[in-house]
């Protein structure tokens, strides 16, 4: 095999052309055709690319041209599209979140590990060049060893957001709100970087959208040794605010809006507080370096290649299946604890965030509405 066949699943939405604009500029890879619910548009869009229309997801798992398919439908029907697609022999490239619910995510983790097929996911943001550098230092040891790490991830949306389709806002279909939908992505980088928390302590509200879904969550993250984080994810802040920030012994990373900024301390914090003897309120010296990169596009690229180079070479992807239910682990835990007012361990109970998954789509609320 010199190129791998891909079909996109949801090709005629905003991410499926995004997918579309991506795989034109590889080599790795070749659009084979397209699948989509409404039939017009689609025949039209093959027609377009000059590939194939495929009525239903049989007739693209049927399909030998097609070695693996890309996922870009609504993520409630992510779980059963990966299992018949892996089961058809096919591999699987899914769009975030993975699903709706982490004992979903692991169906899909079991049925490609059952099939041998290759499932990888896309969290395009980890291919950015900002988050491969702020990776790297880490791994370097730029920070030391961390004590603190906190995310912020809020993203506007208008009320006709969430109306113009009806999936959106509900316990039913989207299965979550502004963490499992518009944050998972600062979630997952989040996580990458810093780890993930042994324990967390998570509110969640509907704030000022007519949604039955949270629009405004934070959580206290307890990692191993006592270390402690807090992430914050909502879509009601104006402006927009993408911001991580990681605190080690050695200097501090913070990523604001995509400026990535390192800052080496000339003493490291242990050494300092202990030693220091001039008894001023102030901290260490620090020297700031803020890192410049090439304007890049949303990382969808370089993501698909990713993919298509595991298949080709027999490796796994950048970020797995595995790697995939991490940051759905994450947004279970913080729901769960903010639903039930109580610290929850990770991982989380499967039984039980499936049980309160059953209570909100019959409530239709959070319980603190």
């Amino acid at each position: 095999m010199e190129q791998v066949g891909l079909a996109i699943v949801g090709s005629t939405g905003v991410i499926g052309k995004t997918h579309i604009e991506a795989i034109a500029q590889l080599s790795s890879c070749r659009l084979v055709g397209v699948n989509a619910r409404r039939q017009e548009p689609l025949v039209q869009q093959a027609s377009d690319l000059g590939v194939k229309a495929y009525p239903t997801l049989v007739d693209v798992l049927s399909d030998s041209e097609v070695d693996a398919i890309v996922i870009a439908t609504p993520h409630p029907s992510h779980r059963d599209i990966t299992i018949q697609a892996v089961e058809a022999g096919k591999h699987v490239l899914v769009e975030k979140p993975m699903s709706v619910t982490p004992s979903e995510a692991d169906d899909m983790v079991e049925a490609a590990r059952r099939s041998g097929a290759t499932l990888g996911v896309l969290f395009n943001n980890r291919f950015r060049p900002e988050a491969i550098k702020m990776r790297e230092l880490i791994d370097q040891g730029a920070i030391g060893k961390i004590y603190r790490a906190t995310m912020t991830s809020a993203m506007f949306r208008t009320q006709d957001y969430y109306d113009r389709l009806d999936w959106r806002g509900t316990w039913q279909d989207e299965g979550g709100g502004a963490l499992i939908n518009q944050g998972i992505h600062a979630i997952d980088m989040f996580q990458w970087l810093a780890g993930m928390p042994q324990s967390v302590f998570g509110v969640v509200r509907t704030l000022k959208h007519t949604v039955e879904v949270e629009d405004y969550a934070s959580a206290i993250l307890e990692y191993e040794g006592g270390v402690l984080g807090t992430l914050h994810c909502d879509t009601v802040q104006a402006p927009n605010q993408q911001r991580i920030e990681i605190f080690g012994e050695n200097g501090a990373l913070i990523m604001d809006d995509w400026n990535v900024t390192l800052h080496r301390l000339k003493t490291p914090v242990q050494e300092f507080l202990e030693t220091d003897k001039t008894i001023k309120f102030i901290a260490p010296e620090s020297e700031a370096e803020t890192f410049k990169f090439e304007v890049v596009g949303g990382g969808h690229a370089p993501a698909i290649d990713d993919f298509a180079l595991a298949i080709l070479e027999g490796k796994e992807p950048a970020i797995t299946g595995e790697d995939g239910v991490r940051s759905q682990e994450l947004v279970a835990a913080i729901t769960l604890s903010g639903c039930r007012g109580e610290k929850v361990s990770l991982p989380v109970d499967r039984s039980e965030y499936d049980g309160l998954m059953e209570e909100l789509r019959r409530t239709r609320k959070l319980p603190s509405d």
